[in-house]
């Protein structure tokens, strides 16, 4: 993405960039680009927020999933195991509760965060130069 310099001196990403330069990056604005370019930038915002929600859910899955395994095979394998074992599983345990809680807390986070993310997306294309006396 293009990057533009702010009269602080900070650096921001140009949201708009990437979904003008499919398009061309035409001269004239119209109101139905203008729509088009908010709805594809706000969707493909929508798209990457599900996708980390997905995946962020499919390690906690994996993680709870290997633990469960894990228990099981304490279950039926404790009788006989050496004292070296049984450290390495309390280790393991120790460790898999450690991930499972870090992964439930990211997703919470990621709950809590992605519509404020979505509405603040929306108020800066609203507020864009390029777009905003079209979207009005």
């Amino acid at each position: 993405a293009v990057v533009s310099t702010q009269s602080t001196g900070e650096m921001e990403l140009d949201y708009l960039a990437p979904f003008l330069a499919r398009i061309g990056d035409p001269s004239q604005m119209t109101a139905d680009l203008a729509q088009q370019l908010r709805d594809d930038c706000l969707k493909d915002l929508k798209d990457r927020l599900v996708d980390m929600a997905n995946l962020i859910q499919g390690r906690f899955e994996k993680e709870t999933q290997q633990l469960q395994w894990k228990q099981n095979w304490y279950q039926q394998n404790q009788t006989t195991m050496t004292k070296e074992e049984e450290e390495q599983y309390v280790s393991y345990c120790s460790e898999a509760m450690f991930k499972i809680h870090i992964l439930e807390e990211r997703l919470n986070r990621h709950k809590e965060l992605a519509p404020q993310k979505y509405v603040a997306l929306e108020a800066k294309l609203m507020g864009d130069a390029r777009l905003a006396e079209y979207l009005s």
